[in-house]
Order: structure tokens, then sequence, then C-alpha cells
């Protein structure tokens, strides 16, 4: 079997990104350099020999989407780009800091005042403090980690085809929105309740300091599990456009044709996922408008890409 018969697009997607981000790390030589080409290039190998080592379709009972031979290694090899997600995500901000981008944030605090006359992630928590409300948005925003882990997960246990075919569209929008985070970082409305000039921007343009989070809006088990990934997985650069807009519409979909048992309620968490990310205080209402306009772009622009590289439209239903 050839090289290029084993590689799929959202191979080839995902070591070209790999490949990219480490290009960018060399040319700019900043902070940490080594470490990450280091890291790119081994994880490339590490990618290239699992697509090359990978049991051939015939191994496997591909029918019903179960492996039937080296079944570890196998779904390894089919759900890997999903493990990447989040590291990707992470690293985007120590290339921010190689480049000494200015952040977006000034022009996106303009550009909600304009829109709307005041900033929403400021005064939607506070104006809606009820603790089970509190706890709702917080939940909502967490959802996104099951939109593309869980629905992932269960179409490549029960439906190999729709699989690949959610992995590679997935992928694609998000190296996209990664790209477009190494040269134009946003930190979101985080900046606002810190020391920075987005602060002082924020008290000049309004006259006094922006309010801070009510204590009920994080005192609840998802409150809690929302400030431990903003803590420990959340970076302060990628907020525009917001990627978990972007996503969950396009795993909403995914649901839509393959799962549709739980379209509905998986719809219902999208829409909640407009008004979350807001009111978490995680992104600017502008970055949720950027969410759904590269949405409408990166979709279909993935779909046709899937498409031209030979990948079958599985219309089964799991």
């Amino acid at each position: 079997m050839s090289l290029l018969s084993q590689y799929r697009l959202v191979d080839v997607a995902t070591q070209g990104y790999l490949l990219f981000v480490a290009f960018v790390a060399l040319a700019l030589r900043g902070e940490h350099w080594v470490g990450l080409v280091a890291l790119h290039l081994g994880t490339v190998t590490v990618v290239h020999g699992l697509i090359r080592t990978n049991p051939p379709p015939a191994a496997r009972d591909v029918a019903g989407g179960a492996f039937s031979a080296n079944a570890g290694r196998a779904w390894l090899r089919e759900f890997y780009p999903i493990l990447l997600y989040v590291g990707l995500y992470v690293e985007t901000v120590v290339v921010n800091r190689m480049m000494a981008t200015p952040r977006l944030d000034p022009w996106l605090l303009r550009v909600d005042h304009e829109l709307l006359g005041f900033q929403p992630a400021e005064v939607f928590p506070v104006a809606f403090v009820q603790p089970l409300f509190s706890e709702f948005m917080h939940l909502s925003y967490l959802s996104f980690h099951v939109m593309v882990g869980g629905v992932g997960w269960w179409l490549s246990v029960r439906n190999l085809t729709a699989f690949r075919h959610f992995v590679t569209v997935v992928s694609l929008v998000f190296y996209a929105c990664y790209a477009t985070y190494l040269f134009v970082p946003a930190v979101g409305p985080r900046v606002l309740f810190a020391d920075t000039p987005e602060r002082a921007q924020f008290i000049a343009q309004y006259g006094r300091p922006p309010r801070p989070t009510p204590v009920p809006a994080g005192g609840q088990w998802a409150g809690r599990a929302f400030t431990l990934v903003e803590e420990h997985g959340e970076i302060p650069g990628a907020a525009f456009p917001s990627s978990h807009v972007a996503v969950a519409l396009v795993t909403a979909w995914f649901s839509w044709r393959y799962v549709r048992r739980i379209r509905w309620l998986h719809l219902f968490f999208v829409v909640t996922i407009l008004f979350s990310t807001v009111y978490t205080r995680a992104h600017y209402a502008v970055d949720v408008i950027g969410g759904l306009v590269a949405a409408a772009v990166l979709f279909p622009a993935a779909q046709a890409l899937y498409a031209r590289a030979g990948g079958p439209r599985h219309t089964g239903r799991s």
C-alpha cells in the first residue's frame, strides 16, 4: 500500500498544520522555539508512524464501525486529531509571544460598545446573577467539550465512515481558527479584570472600573469546573473568532445528520453557547459574531475539500 493511499485529508491537514507552526517558530526564533519545533517534528513523526503501521481497512470490520483487529491502535489512528486539539490550541499563545503582536482587545472592546452601547461581558453576568442560571450558563459553555469529544467518540465506535467525515471537517475548522490566533491575538473580557492596558482603557472610557463577577456566578459545581478549565486549559490570546461557536455549530450539523436521536438537545446547547461564552466572560459579543461568520465560511469550504478528496458521505444514522 502506497504512502499516498494511507494518508487521508485529515492527515494531510494535521501534518501540514504541525509543520506550518514549526516553520513559523523556526523563522521567529522566539522564546521556547527550540522546544516547540522539536515537539512538532516529533509529533509529525509519531503520527506518520501511526498511519504507516496501521492495519489496512480489510483487516477490520468497517461496515459497522467496529474494529476487529489491533483495536487500540486502529482506533487511535482514526481519533488522534481530536487528541491533539487542546495542545494545538494552548500552544498558540507561545507563537503569539514570539511575534509580540499587539492584542486586538482594544478594537474588540470598541466594536462591542459601538454595536450595543455597552459591554455585554461586563453587564450580562451582573444582570443575571441567579445561581441556577449561572450554573446552567457554565454548564452550557462546558458542553462544547462533549460536542467534540463525545460525538466524535460515539461516531468512531458506531459509524466509522461518518466519523471520518466528522473528524476531517471539524479538524479543518479548528486549524483555520488556530492559524488565526497565531497572528491576531485577543485575550477576551478577562483582561478587564486584571491589571492590563485594556482595563485602563475601560476606566478611561467609562470613568469607573468594570464590575466584577458576582460571587454566586462561579459558586456551583459547573462554575468550579469552568474555573478549573480556564486556569489550566484556556490561554490569553485565542478569543477572536470564537472557535467555541464555530466548531459547536459544525458538530450540530453532524448530530443532525448522523446521531439524530440527540439532534434537538445538541442544537439547544449550541444556541445557549452563543450566550454562555459572553456570560462566562470568555468572549466579547463580537467574538461570537466572528465565530458565526467563521462557521458560515469554513464549514462549506471544509465540506468541499472533503468531497474533492473523495471522502464518502455516509447517509446512515447512529
